[in-house]
């Protein structure tokens, strides 16, 4: 089979068109590259608002990401461009916060209750700790 030849003329005309193509913005996107197009914006939302909100708002826009994909993108642009997460002006709410509201902050002041309520059963001792006197 013969090796096609091509004229400096030809290869001169498909480099412009190439360069042209180069120049022009993008005009369709995948999710990833949404995500790469919008990061500064989702580092933005990031710091008072969780990966959940930041992923339900872009679906109710029209941008149908999950909250798992959202992080993916993030995580990986981060790695990929050296930058470091958002820093945390104040608590960012979490999935199972947005779903239990205060219930979270309850269980957690009843779990901090358990080792005094092991303690008065015990009568003050536990099982494998020894007592030190109270005199050094």
């Amino acid at each position: 089979m013969a090796e096609s030849v091509y004229s400096r003329e030809q290869v001169e005309q498909w480099q412009t068109k190439l360069e042209a193509i180069a120049s022009e913005p993008r005009t369709t996107f995948t999710k990833k590259q949404v995500v790469e197009e919008l990061i500064d914006t989702i580092e933005t939302a990031l710091e008072s608002r969780s990966y959940l909100e930041v992923a339900n708002g872009l679906k109710d826009w029209g941008l149908d990401i999950s909250e798992g994909s959202l992080k993916q993108y993030v995580s990986r642009y981060r790695k990929a461009n050296k930058t470091k997460p958002v820093s945390l002006g104040k608590k960012r709410a979490t999935k199972t916060s947005v779903l239990e509201g205060d219930e979270k902050s309850v269980q957690a002041s009843v779990a901090a209750d358990e080792p005094m309520k092991k303690k008065k059963a015990t009568g003050g001792k536990q099982k494998g700790f020894v007592e030190m006197p109270e005199e050094l």
